[in-house]
C-alpha cells in the first residue's frame, strides 16, 4: 500500500482545535457514504444500519493526528517494499495473501503474481475469483495479527504439516452466534515442499464459505486512523471562499453585538425600576434566553456558507437544537421562580425571613431540577441515547456510592431540618462553635457565617441537628451586668453614693430614652455584692431593648448588637465622669514592696 499522507499542518492547527471543541457537544451518527463504516451492527451479526461514523470516531481520528505530530515517522509498506512476501509458515502465507490482495482490490494488478503463489499448484478455472472469494471471506474474520499465527519456528519445532486457520485457529463463537448456521468451508494450509500453500478444500470453497457468511457485516481492510480526520475537515477550508469566511465571521459578530445590547438595555431598564423585584426574574429570563438566540441565530447563519462535512453539519444543528432547549427551559425556570415569588408576597409579609429563605430554597431546587430534566432531554432527543439504561447505570452508580455520600445526604437533611425548626435565618446572628457571627447563607450542604473579623466560616448542615446554636437575632433584649470595683479605703457614705449614682444614671433620660430601657418592666438594680480580695464590688443590671414596645426580635429592628454597644459606651462614660467628681476611686489590682533594714525583701498585696 502506498503510504497515507500526512495533514498539513497549516490547516490542521485550526481544525483540531474546532473539532476537539465542537466533538464533545453531540456524538450523534451522520450519513457519510464515501467514508467507512464504523457504526453498530444489527441484532445476531447482522450487516450495518447504513454506512456512517459519529463524531467519537473523529475524535479518535484527530487524536490519531495529534499523536502523529509527536510520534515517530514510520514506514509504510508499498508494492516494492511489502510487509510479507513468502510462504516459508502459515503466518507469511496469510499475510502475504492479505497484502497482496489489498493491493490487486485497489487496481494495483502488478502484485497479482505475488497473491496467486499462496494457492501453490492447485488447478482452478478462476482463481481471480477465488481469490477475491477468499479475501471477502477474511474481511469478516476478525482482525488477523502476524503475532497470532504460525511462524517458522513453531511448525519445523512441532513439525506440523497441515494448519486449519479457520475455524479453529481463531475465536469462532462470534461466527456461531452471528450466524443461524455454521459456516459451510474451511480455511486450511498445507506444507507443499517447503512452501505453505491454501489447500485444494479451501480453495474450491471458497464461494461457498462466502455464502454462509455473507450476513456478518464486512470489516473495514484500509485503516483511516488520521486520515478520516482530515477528509471531515479539509473540505470546510479548500472548499470555502474568503467571502464566506467573511460573511460568517460577519454573522457571528451581529449576533454577539444583538446580545451585548439586549443585556445593555437590561441593566438600564433595571436601573429604572429597581423597586420592583417581583419581575426580576422574569426579565432575567427574557434577558439571557434572548442572548442565546441571539448567538446561536448568529452562529447558524454565519455558518450557512461554509463548506461542511455531513457530519459537521449535522453537530452543527444539533447545537443550535441544543441551545434553543437550554434558552426555553430557562424562560421556564424563571416563570417558575416569578411565581415563588408571587406565592411569597400573596400569603406572607414582604418583610418576613423565612418566606424569604424559603423561597430561595425552593427557586434553587427548582434549578436543579430543571438542569436535570434539560440534560436528560438532550441525550434523549438531540444526542439519540437511551436515557432509560442510562437512569438505570445511575442507580447502580448510586447504590456504590451511598456509603462514601453519607454525609452528603446527612448535610442535605440538616438542611430540611433547618427549614422545618428554623433555628435561624438568613441575616440572623448566631453564636455557633465559639464563633460569633451573621448568617450569609442557607444551601443544600453548607450554611456561610460571616465572622466579626470577615472571615467566612461555611458550617455542614449535618453539625446543626446534635449541636447547640444561639441565635442572638431572636432575642427581645440584652440584659448587662455592669460591674464595678472601688477601693477599700472609700467610706460607707461614699460606697452608697456610688450606688446612688449607678442608678441615677440607669435612669437618665441618655439612657432611657427612645424606649432602649423599660423601667416600669424592668428597673435596673444596683447591689453591694461582695468583699472581694482587692476591692469593694458593686453590680448593677440593667435591660437593653431592641424595639420600643419590647416585643419585637432583634431582626425585625433597626437595632443590633453594634448599637447595643454603643449605648454601653453611652453608660460607661457617664459613670467614669461622675465617679471622677464624687472622688469615688476604681480599684485595680496592685503589688507594694517593703525593704526591711536587715535586707530582707518583703511582698505584700494590696
Amino acid at each position: 500500500m502506498p503510504p497515507s499522507p500526512r495533514p498539513r499542518p497549516a490547516a490542521l492547527a485550526i481544525t483540531a482545535l474546532m473539532v476537539i471543541a465542537v466533538s464533545v457537544c453531540g456524538t450523534n451518527p451522520v450519513t457519510a457514504q464515501s467514508l467507512p463504516s464504523k457504526s453498530d451492527t444489527e441484532p445476531a451479526g447482522g450487516r450495518p444500519k447504513s454506512t456512517q461514523i459519529d463524531m467519537f470516531a473523529v475524535m479518535e481520528s484527530a487524536g490519531d493526528v495529534l499523536l502523529q505530530w509527536f510520534g515517530k515517522d514510520q514506514k509504510e509498506t508499498s508494492i516494492d517494499q511489502p510487509q510479507f512476501n513468502g510462504l516459508g509458515s502459515p503466518r507469511e502465507t496469510v499475510m502475504t495473501f492479505i497484502e497482496a490482495m489489498n493491493h490487486v482490490d485497489q487496481g494495483r494488478t502488478e502484485v497479482w503474481q505475488r497473491a496467486l503463489q499462496t494457492f501453490g499448484d492447485h488447478s482452478l478455472q478462476d482463481p481471480k475469483a477465488v481469490a477475491f472469494d477468499l479475501l471477502y471471506v477474511f474481511d469478516r474474520l476478525p482482525k488477523l495479527s502476524p503475532s497470532t499465527l504460525l511462524g517458522p519456528e513453531e511448525v519445523d519445532q512441532l513439525d506440523i504439516r497441515r494448519y486449519e486457520l479457520f475455524p479453529r485457529g481463531i475465536d469462532r463463537r462470534w461466527a456461531y452466534a452471528a450466524l443461524s448456521d455454521p459456516p459451510d468451508g474451511r480455511i486450511v494450509l498445507i506444507r507443499q515442499g517447503g512452501s505453505w500453500v491454501f489447500d485444494s478444500s479451501t480453495l474450491q470453497g471458497a464461494d461457498r464459505l462466502l455464502d454462509s457468511m455473507k450476513a456478518v457485516p464486512p470489516r473495514a481492510r484500509i485503516q483511516q486512523r488520521g486520515q478520516l480526520f482530515v477528509n471531515v475537515m479539509e473540505p470546510t477550508f479548500t472548499e470555502t471562499e474568503p467571502t464566506d469566511w467573511l460573511f460568517g465571521l460577519a454573522a457571528i459578530a451581529i449576533g454577539i453585538a444583538v446580545a451585548w445590547a439586549i443585556q445593555r438595555a437590561s441593566r438600564l431598564f433595571a436601573e429604572k425600576h429597581r423597586g420592583d423585584g417581583f419581575l426580576s426574574p422574569l426579565i432575567n429570563g427574557l434577558v439571557v434566553a434572548s442572548m442565546i438566540i441571539s448567538v446561536t441565530l448568529g452562529i447558524a447563519i454565519g455558518t450557512a456558507r461554509l463548506n461542511f462535512h455531513p457530519a459537521l453539519s449535522s453537530l452543527r444543528w444539533s447545537i443550535v437544537e441544543i441551545a434553543f432547549v437550554i434558552a426555553g427551559v430557562w424562560l421556564l425556570v424563571s416563570f417558575i421562580e416569578m411565581a415563588c415569588l408571587g406565592v411569597r408576597r400573596s400569603l406572607f409579609s414582604n418583610d418576613d425571613p423565612y418566606a424569604k429563605m424559603t423561597s430561595l430554597f425552593i427557586r434553587r431546587s427548582v434549578r436543579v431540577f430543571s438542569g436535570v430534566v434539560l440534560l436528560l432531554f438532550v441525550f434523549q432527543n438531540v444526542f439519540q441515547w437511551n436515557v432509560t439504561a442510562m437512569i438505570g447505570g445511575f442507580g447502580i452508580i448510586a447504590l456504590a456510592l451511598s456509603l462514601a455520600a453519607q454525609d452528603a445526604v446527612k448535610n442535605l437533611f440538616g438542611a430540611v431540618t433547618i427549614f422545618a425548626n428554623r433555628p435561624f435565618l438568613q441575616n440572623d446572628w448566631v453564636r455557633f462553635d465559639g464563633e460569633l457571627g451573621e448568617v450569609q447563607d442557607v444551601s443544600l450542604q453548607v450554611t456561610t457565617i460571616r465572622l466579626l473579623n470577615g472571615d467566612i466560616m461555611c458550617v455542614p448542615n449535618m453539625r446543626f441537628i446534635d449541636s447547640t446554636v444561639e441565635n442572638l437575632s431572636k432575642r427581645r433584649y440584652i440584659r448587662r451586668t455592669l460591674d464595678v470595683a472601688i477601693t477599700y479605703d472609700t467610706p460607707a457614705e461614699k460606697l452608697d453614693r456610688a450606688m446612688e449614682i449607678l442608678h441615677e444614671i440607669l435612669t437618665s433620660e441618655d439612657v432611657v430614652s427612645d424606649d432602649r430601657c423599660n423601667l416600669q418592666t424592668h428597673p435596673p438594680r444596683v447591689w453591694f455584692e461582695s468583699l472581694a480580695a482587692d476591692n469593694l464590688h458593686l453590680r448593677a443590671d440593667y435591660w437593653y431593648f431592641m424595639s420600643e414596645s419590647g416585643d419585637d426580635y432583634q431582626r425585625d429592628t433597626d437595632r443590633s448588637f453594634i448599637s447595643y454597644l454603643d449605648h454601653t459606651t453611652i453608660v460607661n462614660r457617664k459613670l467614669l465622669a461622675r465617679f471622677n467628681e464624687e472622688k469615688i476611686e476604681f480599684a485595680f489590682p496592685t503589688q507594694t514592696i517593703k525593704l526591711e533594714p536587715e535586707g530582707k525583701l518583703e511582698m505584700a498585696g494590696a
